[in-house]
């Protein structure tokens, strides 16, 4: 891994943040002339709940040179989805016809791993363990004040890009509202293929009176579960081994992922993760603009995920090189095309989880059923 070790004191473009959403935007931004710096608060990639790339996302990675990245032995080809949603009885939902092929089960720390790699490759440079302190905004540059390597440090850009995820650092410090659709969080648990067997290579979804599970194997021979519902519904039991586990034992295509129906170990840790629809109310302001979860964070049933966050970053680096040359509308431009993507997703979750319609006292559902759900 490259390690950068002094902070330059001044840059024309600096990327708040290390996901794939401002390295998207860093590689976007280096092929158009203009390299950049990212500031990651993280050490190293870390281990993330596992995301699937779905066979849609495959032109733009192709475009953007990172096809490479995903066709290895370190992630798993992803084949398709198979659910219970709407009704009882378990489907399928094949790539095998899908023009761009199958889709990929990623092992993300693997790939942001060699996607940090392939940012200082091409000219740019990164920094980790740098954390995001104070930013202000003269009308002609930012100053931006930093913790690195222990020590606080002030450094100056031209252009600032938040990609900090949900939390979207850069965009709360200066003022800018966000707007929240829904309270979905995630409880995710591991489990080794050593207790589970042999899984097919497809995304597991199932409908459950009070929310979903989404299951699904890792590259790293482990399988990930997730119970997702709103952060008031969810039974304080769950946060525990024994509770997680009777809860999925209640499911019917998750429950059949295992060849026993004992408690498989009950030191495993439960993870919650917040998974809600978010929008920043503005994603764009004067010298900075947000990508990623910073700009839009989407309903994991979407699957838009990883490749959302790609994608945003392809359009934020152009939107950035075309600003800096003197086109000022361009940030307009970027705003319209992601906002006009957000609001097409909103009515495609809406009818998602219209599809829905057997439990009709519950409240996860009734919620998501409601006319101003999405809006």
């Amino acid at each position: 891994m490259n390690y950068n070790h002094s902070l330059p004191q001044l840059t024309e473009v600096i990327i708040l943040g290390g996901g794939p959403g401002g390295a998207s935007t860093a590689l976007t931004l280096g092929a158009r002339g203009f390299p950049s710096i990212v500031l990651e608060v993280a050490s190293a990639a870390k281990t993330k709940i596992g995301e699937i790339i779905s066979p849609s996302f495959t032109p733009l990675l192709r475009k953007m040179g990172l096809e490479k990245l995903i066709n290895t032995s370190a992630h798993l080809p992803s084949y398709g989805n198979r659910f219970v949603w709407g009704n009882s009885e378990p489907a399928d939902r094949l790539f095998i016809n899908h023009s761009n092929g199958n889709g990929w089960h990623l092992n993300r720390t693997d790939f942001e791993q060699k996607l940090s790699q392939l940012v200082t490759d091409r000219g740019n440079k990164w920094f980790w363990n740098c954390q995001f302190l104070e930013a202000h905004y003269n009308n002609t540059e930012w100053q931006i004040l930093l913790k690195y390597q222990g020590k606080k440090q002030l450094i100056k850009a031209n252009f600032l890009v938040d990609a900090t995820g949900r939390v979207a650092k850069l965009a709360h410090y200066i003022g800018e509202k966000r707007k929240y659709y829904d309270q979905l969080t995630g409880l995710a648990c591991y489990f080794s293929l050593e207790e589970t067997g042999h899984i097919s290579h497809f995304t597991n979804v199932e409908a459950v009176p009070d929310g979903w599970w989404y299951a699904a194997p890792l590259p790293d021979n482990r399988l990930v579960t997730v119970f997702m519902t709103d952060a008031d519904l969810i039974d304080k039991s769950m946060h525990k081994t024994e509770g997680y586990w009777q809860k999925l034992q209640e499911t019917q295509l998750i429950k059949a992922l295992f060849p026993t129906s004992s408690l498989l170990n009950s030191e495993k840790s439960i993870r919650s993760q917040p998974a809600q629809t978010s929008s920043l109310v503005s994603p764009v302001g004067e010298g900075w603009l947000a990508v990623g979860d910073s700009a839009f964070a989407y309903d994991p049933i979407s699957s838009y995920g990883i490749g959302s966050a790609l994608g945003s970053g392809y359009y934020a680096g152009n939107a950035i090189a075309d600003y800096l040359r003197g086109c000022k509308e361009s940030l307009l431009a970027y705003r319209m095309v992601t906002e006009r993507a957000f609001f097409q997703y909103l009515h495609m979750l809406r009818y998602q989880y219209l599809q829905e319609q057997r439990w009709t006292d519950s409240r996860f559902w009734n919620r998501r059923h409601q006319e101003e759900f999405g809006n």
